[in-house]
């Protein structure tokens, strides 16, 4: 029997999701090449990618999957709970087991709320690998480590989130079992991919669910990172890679070799990175773009210190300021990341942010509201400032409490000012004819301007309402 990973499309009964690109799930590719590699047959289904709603979704389920899988970020939850009971119906017998970020929160809850088997936490390839031996070989199920079990209405929980140390045992991710033609996003050039060079993260921003992993950081070899980049290129025609973790450069050694190891390999390929701009400096910066990096995402958050502070950031303004300058004078293209409505922001310094996006030499600008994500020291904080109940997120996830998830503003906003104060943030930001004039410039020598345009438009739409 085979074994079927499915990443299922938000609904959200609005209006139209993800106009700026979709993305591979990479994680349900690197437990598919996990299965795999122990000789099972697999498959994935992408429903965000095919365009399929619930219904689709599990028509399309292999009628032989013995074991079905579904990923479960915290916002998608309310979708996978909901199918999960269908799926039961129509697939009596059958394993159903849930991974991802939301699960690895709450595993026990995950399980009481719907109608999975099991629940995957942390690092899954070896968890499902586990799973699907015992479950072929008519075994229980019940004790593999990182796993929560259902068994006769009891719930079991076996240990905590799995972290795997050693990244390079793994087999590279099975991107030919994905819908590769069907991803698009309006910044990279297509076909494109993504690799992860690390899992986890050392640093303990205050709002980041990182915290399900205790914080751990595990990282790939320079080598292994090249490898997969290259096979990326030759195998599936890749023009762009974009390295999705938020790390690179952390460990400078391995990021300069990372560079050294493209230009030796005359690797031809364009790539963008996620990083700290407490990282990098000119040395490092040029050593990427001779390697063929083109564009930065900078998590810079806040034009404020004090609320910067208050994130656990561990940055300062300045060092904000000498990265992006440092990077536009070798001519990357610069994607700033802001957040709005932190505890204890004061409207002031939400304004402040808006300028500070504006004073540096970004292309683009992504503001968003702070959301007290589940056991993050910020969701402490929401609670303690009685923003919030400390139960939420257990009545979120056993169906109690509507979607979608709650955000907070600051001292003197309400969640409707906050909502108008992020409008003005995109307004100010993006309608300046300079702004303007360049980033149309840079969606047009990418690959034209039709998605970008009804990309922005929708989003001029939403912005206005």
């Amino acid at each position: 029997m085979k074994v079927a990973l499915i990443r299922c499309r938000e609904e959200t009964g609005a209006r139209e999701t993800n106009v700026t690109g979709i993305y591979p799930p990479l994680g349900l590719a690197c437990l598919a090449a996990a299965l795999r590699a122990r000789a099972h047959d697999v498959c994935i289904l992408d429903a965000e990618a095919l365009g399929l709603g619930s219904k689709g979704a599990l028509d399309a389920i292999p009628a032989d999957a013995g074991v079905i899988g579904f990923t479960a970020t915290t916002l998608l939850w309310p979708t996978v709970r909901n199918i999960s009971f269908e799926a039961r119906r129509r697939f009596p017998g059958r394993l159903l087991v849930a991974g991802g970020p939301h699960v690895t929160a709450f595993p026990r809850e995950c399980l009481a709320g719907s109608a999975f088997d099991a629940g995957v936490m942390g690092d899954g390839e070896d968890a499902i690998c586990s799973l699907a031996e015992q479950w072929f070989a008519r075994r229980a199920v019940a004790g593999v480590p990182g796993c929560a079990v259902r068994e006769d209405d009891r719930i079991t929980v076996n240990g905590g989130p799995q972290a795997i140390k050693d990244l390079d045992r793994l087999p590279l991710p099975a991107l030919d079992l994905l819908p590769m033609d069907r991803y698009r996003s309006v910044m990279v050039r297509m076909p494109f991919s993504t690799i992860v060079t690390s899992r986890g993260c050392p640093f303990r921003c205050a709002f980041c669910s990182q915290v399900y992993t205790d914080w751990q950081w595990n990282t790939r070899t320079p080598a292994g990172i090249v490898e997969e980049m290259e096979r990326n290129v030759r195998q599936f025609g890749s023009r762009e890679i974009i390295l999705f973790d938020e790390t690179f450069g952390v460990k400078r050694g391995d990021a300069l070799e990372v560079c050294r190891l493209i230009v030796e390999r005359n690797l031809k390929v364009r790539w963008n990175a996620r990083s700290r701009v407490d990282v990098l400096d000119e040395a490092l910066l040029r050593a990427m773009w001779g390697a063929g990096c083109r564009a930065l995402h900078l998590g810079v958050e806040s034009g404020s210190q004090r609320v910067l502070d208050m994130m656990r950031k561990k940055i300062t303004l300045r060092q904000v300021e000498c990265a992006a300058e440092a990077a536009r004078r070798i001519g990357f293209t610069l994607h700033g990341y802001f957040m709005l409505g932190y505890p204890g922001e004061t409207r002031q310094e939400m304004l402040e942010t808006i300028r500070f996006a504006r004073r540096l030499p970004l292309d683009w600008a992504s503001f968003t509201v702070a959301v007290p994500q589940p056991m993050t020291p910020l969701f402490e904080l929401a609670c303690e400032q009685g923003l919030m109940s400390r139960d939420y997120w257990q009545e979120y996830t056993l169906g109690r409490c509507a979607a979608p998830a709650p955000f907070f503003a600051g001292t003197d906003l309400g969640p409707g000012g906050l909502t108008r104060m992020k409008n003005m943030a995109y307004l100010r930001f993006y309608l300046r004819p300079r702004t303007l004039a360049r980033d149309l410039a840079f969606l047009a020598r990418a690959g034209g301007l039709g998605r970008p345009l009804s990309a922005g438009w929708y989003w001029l739409k939403e912005l206005l309402r």
